[in-house]
């Protein structure tokens, strides 16, 4: 088997627009395509991977996510500079994204929080 990487990252959410918001205007990704079929889901474009955000406002997402992420280590993870890390760092302070960090973890260094539905992101340089 021969392939090329991530095509895209599914994540559950519990409001599109809420979500969209998040996704575009604080972590500054863009999206590509819009769906409205049974579920209203869109794609976004984060530069190498596409995240394809689902909307399903009756799915308990608080549960699923404590399990995988608290119990588990499900993340996602966004890579960084080195020069533009301080900037992203100052950029969460500015919109109130509440983040644990910097540490340095392995070879690089990262800060993690929450999209507003709880899914747990990094942003990460290399140390």
């Amino acid at each position: 088997m021969k392939l090329d990487g991530i095509h895209h990252i599914g994540v559950n959410v519990s409001d599109i627009d809420r979500a969209e918001k998040f996704y575009t205007d604080v972590l500054g990704f863009h999206v590509v395509e819009r769906y409205d079929e049974e579920m209203r889901h869109l794609m976004l474009d984060s530069g190498n991977t596409f995240i394809h955000l689902f909307e399903n406002p009756e799915l308990p997402i608080e549960n699923a996510i404590n399990c995988l992420s608290v119990e588990g280590l499900a993340h996602i993870a966004f890579g960084t500079n080195r020069e533009y890390f301080p900037k992203i760092i100052d950029e969460l302070k500015v919109e109130n994204i509440v983040f644990r960090g910097p540490l340095i973890l392995g070879q690089g260094e990262s800060v993690h929080f929450k999209d507003p539905d709880g899914n747990h992101l990094e942003i990460r340089c290399p140390a």
